[in-house]
């Protein structure tokens, strides 16, 4: 039977409501340590609080339940319910989502919130929602994306040449390491331990977080500061499910997920420095680009913008570079 609830925990708005019973499947690809997978857990957690315990949401970290992109297939067929997943990753099945990995588009955290959040970031979503039936309730992060190598220190474009380069199962992500000369290859963030550890692959590119959480600083040797890509995670739900929700129960579920992406994004935030000091203090090696030398990395990548350009329309990648 379900159970009126009174108040809200954690700070949340009062709400009073009879919450049905339910569960939801909540999964992602992100180490327990990782500070988006705390913010799913916060969510999960504050959800089954907030409805008196009557909605219990079940969270599948690790990509125990799917890859990135098998995650958004299992939504898509009602498997799953809800998922984080990188916008490069829901870019194979809602295309305009690319424009958020062109490579430098972003000049800073701020600018990139100012696109998810806004005007050209919620049209996007809600375009998606209506082509593909998965809507978009939050954007967690997990940073600017570096570069990491076994045994290269990569300080310029050139040093990219040739090697074994882990990169995200996209084309746009292949593209990005093939205009600096790298041997591309695409792989699931699950094996990507493996293949570094193995030689499989001799290097990637990730946000510190990612490279701590999933222990890539221990098979990897050098960090490049690139900060070529922003990782934007998108906070996703299978639109049929909410709207089968009764109102009370949209209102929770969107008001918690976005109250954890604010959380989400200052942890990450805090917490990236203290993790790259960590890894120095390994022995990595942290290789911090100069103004000029970050330019020479913009300037081979800028093929992927000509590349891109016509498949996402000038149109839209204008109103991404003149967000504020």
């Amino acid at each position: 039977m379900a159970v009126v609830a009174t108040s809200l925990a954690l700070n949340g708005p009062a709400i009073a409501a009879d919450f049905p019973e339910m569960t939801l499947k909540f999964g992602h690809p992100y180490n327990e340590t990782h500070p988006l997978a705390q913010g799913a857990q916060r969510f999960a957690d504050t959800v089954q609080e907030r409805s008196n315990g009557n909605i219990t949401v079940q969270v599948f970290p690790n990509s125990t339940i799917g890859s990135s992109k098998e995650l958004v297939e299992a939504m898509r067929v009602n498997v799953v319910d809800i998922a984080l997943v990188p916008t490069t990753n829901v870019a194979s099945f809602y295309p305009k989502l690319d424009v958020f990995y062109l490579p430098f588009v972003f000049r800073d955290r701020e600018h990139a919130y100012a696109v998810s959040d806004g005007e050209v970031g919620q049209s996007m979503f809600e375009d998606m929602r209506e082509k593909i039936g998965i809507r978009t309730l939050a954007m967690y992060e997990s940073g600017f994306r570096t570069i990491t190598t076994r045994d290269t220190k990569v300080e310029a474009p050139e040093d990219m040449q040739g090697i074994k380069f882990r990169v995200i199962n996209n084309p746009l992500n292949v593209a990005t390491f093939d205009a600096l000369g790298a041997n591309s290859t695409p792989m699931p963030i699950s094996e990507v331990f493996t293949g570094l550890q193995q030689g499989t692959v001799d290097g990637q590119d990730n946000p510190v977080g990612n490279v701590r959480a999933f222990g890539f600083d221990k098979v990897q040797g050098n960090i490049t500061l690139s900060n070529h890509q922003w990782a934007g995670i998108m906070f996703l739900i299978n639109d049929g499910k909410f709207a089968g929700f009764d109102e009370a129960t949209q209102e929770l579920i969107a008001s918690v997920a976005k109250e954890t992406e604010a959380w989400e994004r200052e942890e990450i935030n805090r917490v990236e420095g203290e993790l790259l000091s960590e890894m120095e203090a390994d022995g990595m090696v942290v290789t911090r680009l100069t103004q000029e030398q970050s330019q020479a990395f913009q300037d081979k990548m800028s093929a992927v913008w000509e590349e891109y350009s016509d498949r996402l329309g000038q149109d839209l990648i204008d109103a991404v570079v003149n967000a504020e």
